[in-house]
Parts: C-alpha cells; sequence; structure tokens
C-alpha cells in the first residue's frame, strides 16, 4: 500500500468510519504519520498508538496538576498560620 493510500484509509476508513469523526474535523498532517508508515503499522495501529500517547500526555498532565494543587494547599496553610 502506497503512503497515499495509507493517510486516505487512516483519514476515512479509522478516523472518519470508524471513530465518527466529521469530514475536515480532524487535520491530518502527512509528515506527522509518516514515520508511522514507515515503521509498517496499520492506519488503525498509528491511530491507536496517538490515542494511547494523548491519553498518556493527558494523564501527566492531571497528575502533575494534582501535585501542584497539594503544593498551593500546604504554601496557603503556612500563610494562613
Amino acid at each position: 500500500m502506497t503512503f497515499s493510500e495509507w493517510i486516505a484509509k487512516l483519514t476515512e476508513d479509522v478516523i472518519q468510519a470508524e471513530f465518527g469523526y466529521e469530514p475536515g474535523e480532524f487535520t491530518v498532517y502527512p509528515t506527522e504519520w509518516r514515520p508511522l508508515y514507515d515503521e509498517g503499522l496499520t492506519p488503525r495501529q498509528a491511530w491507536q498508538r496517538a490515542l494511547d500517547a494523548f491519553a498518556a500526555e493527558c494523564a501527566k498532565r492531571d497528575r502533575q496538576q494534582a501535585e501542584n494543587w497539594v503544593h498551593i494547599q500546604a504554601a496557603d496553610a503556612r500563610i494562613a498560620r
């Protein structure tokens, strides 16, 4: 499968058909996806990797915010004394 065909499958079959995005709602930049194609992933595997990476980044951000909140609360408690 050529890269152009792979991108079309990613966009149309995976992102739009499987995950319900409307045409134009999610922009696929080929330069961002080329390494996953070169790695031999299917469009579905590439999309899942992107979803997993996004979820991991969100979890990391949430942990950092929770830790920061603990520090803020401790600092406020020190000030209140």
